[in-house]
């Protein structure tokens, strides 16, 4: 009987700590399926604006390719824009950081603020901009 639990225990031991090594990313992965992020989240970031002189502005940097992606969009489109880099920039980052920052690109786009490059999330926000009120 004795043996048996000398056999049982790190037999069970390992088998939980593989469960939970292997588990836990299909589980965040499962969980990230069943709630996604929202692609974008709405607010008065008038200030913001206000402060760029512009009313779409993205904290970026330099070497970031979803940066370069945002970049190349907003060239296509014709958009004007404020352009951050964090990297360069001290007081850019001082900013970013007071902002919540996290990862690049952060943009903000009228009352907008979206993280990272979410293509139809950043479109939908510019024709929001210029689409009529009325």
């Amino acid at each position: 009987m004795r043996a048996a639990r000398l056999i049982v225990l790190p037999v069970l031991l390992a088998g939980f700590f593989a469960a939970g090594f292997y588990g836990a990313p299909l589980v965040r992965i499962a969980y990230a399926k069943m709630f996604p992020e929202p692609a974008f989240v709405a607010g008065d970031y008038s200030s913001i604006h206000r402060k760029a002189g512009s009313s779409v502005v993205m904290f970026s940097t330099t070497t970031c390719p979803y940066c370069a992606k945002t970049r190349a969009l907003f060239a296509k489109a014709g958009v004007a824009y404020v352009d951050y880099a964090i990297d360069t920039s001290a007081q850019a980052k001082e900013e970013f950081e007071r902002l919540g920052g996290g990862g690049v690109p952060l943009i903000y786009i009228g009352d907008r603020r979206i993280h990272g490059f979410r293509e139809d999330a950043i479109r939908d926000a510019l024709a929001r901009q210029s689409a009529p009120s009325g």
